[in-house]
């Protein structure tokens, strides 16, 4: 491969451009995937308000962006073994930090992938697969990464702070898991419809309701030391709302567990007498040395167990990229937006 393409990179808070940049070439570990599906994370939105990943550095040189993808392996360095052009994949963006950090972004027409293995950071795909569906292996790991750290069972009863994409991805790798009670929360009545769609037994509004009091008719409360407490076993936190989350601390009963998903900005002050006295387990979940997780989902997706499509909501091409990223922004009108690039014959 050689010339010219098209890659989203982040230049400054606010500025986010679709630079020119050289098309990427493998070398002898690595491959190049032509990218099929792109999706739009949170992280992402972040990215560019923040202007980078949020340090207090500037940048030094503009960020490439994008690391929920799909697609068709390009072209094969002489050393990989297993892998072969033409092959649809789906890719780990952890080793190298694509995306995130690291040098390369998914956001653009080709990507390459560094020290390319097999179930590490590429994954084969069935042609039943389409790309945008299996680029959802991203954000439904990281949903199962928290699920997996709280341990929860099928008789856990669990409440999803925030139906966003990575909390419905949480109400879907619940399912996956065989858990019967899953309550999604949220303020976007949209959002919780996509959650009832995708599995959820309930879901709450708080600004219509008592969430706490909601819980509580859901999941049983009671009384310990005095304090009131619902009955929730496992409250997965992927809303990143200090409000939601300290409500429901104040109300977690005895061995209670928090899982820590959604990105904060701002510290929280603990009742630490209160986690003391009720044994309360707060753990966060970044979704790294995930390989059995990330092929995991996409076994889930490949077999159709659960049907995925309510998380995508728009599907836009690439060049539309801007536009894309106003819609991802809008919590109303929007869950996983898909950047699409044309499949070739």
């Amino acid at each position: 491969m050689s010339g010219m393409m098209k890659l989203v990179r982040v230049h400054g808070p606010g500025d986010m451009r679709l630079d020119e940049v050289p098309a990427p070439v493998a070398g002898p570990r690595d491959v190049v995937v032509r990218v099929l599906a792109s999706g739009i994370c949170g992280s992402d939105l972040g990215y560019v308000a923040q202007g980078g990943l949020g340090g207090a550095e500037p940048l030094k040189e503009p960020l490439p962006i994008g690391h929920e993808f799909a697609g068709v392996v390009e072209s094969v360095g002489a050393e990989v073994e297993g892998i072969r052009p033409g092959m649809r994949c789906a890719v780990n963006p952890d080793d190298g930090y694509i995306g995130g950090g690291g040098p390369e972004g998914a956001m653009a027409p080709f990507i390459l992938i560094p020290n390319a293995r097999i179930g590490a950071t590429i994954y084969p795909i069935p042609d039943t697969l389409s790309a945008d569906k299996a680029a959802l292996a991203e954000p439904l790991s990281v949903a199962l990464h928290g699920i997996n750290i709280a341990q929860a069972t099928p008789e856990s009863r669990v409440a999803v702070l925030g139906a966003g994409p990575i909390g419905l991805s949480a109400v879907v790798m619940l399912r996956h898991k065989g858990v019967r009670d899953i309550v999604a929360i949220d303020l976007s009545d949209a959002r919780l419809e996509k959650a009832k769609q995708l599995g959820a037994t309930a879901v709450i509004n708080p600004a219509r309701q008592s969430m706490t009091k909601a819980l509580g008719a859901l999941h049983g409360h009671g009384e310990r030391f005095g304090v009131p407490y619902v009955g929730t076993d496992v409250f997965l936190d992927a809303a990143g709302s200090l409000k939601a989350l300290e409500e429901s601390l104040n109300v977690a009963k005895y061995r209670a567990k928090f899982i820590i998903i959604a990105l904060y900005h701002k510290p929280l002050q603990l009742n630490l007498f209160k986690m003391m006295a009720n044994e309360i387990m707060i753990s966060g979940s970044i979704a790294v040395e995930r390989h059995a997780e990330f092929g995991e989902c996409l076994d889930m997706l490949a077999k159709g167990e659960i049907d995925v499509e309510p998380l995508i909501s728009h599907r836009i091409a690439f060049e539309h990229v801007q536009d894309a990223f106003k819609i991802a922004a809008d919590a109303e009108q929007s869950a996983k937006v898909m950047l699409m690039f044309p499949e070739l014959a």
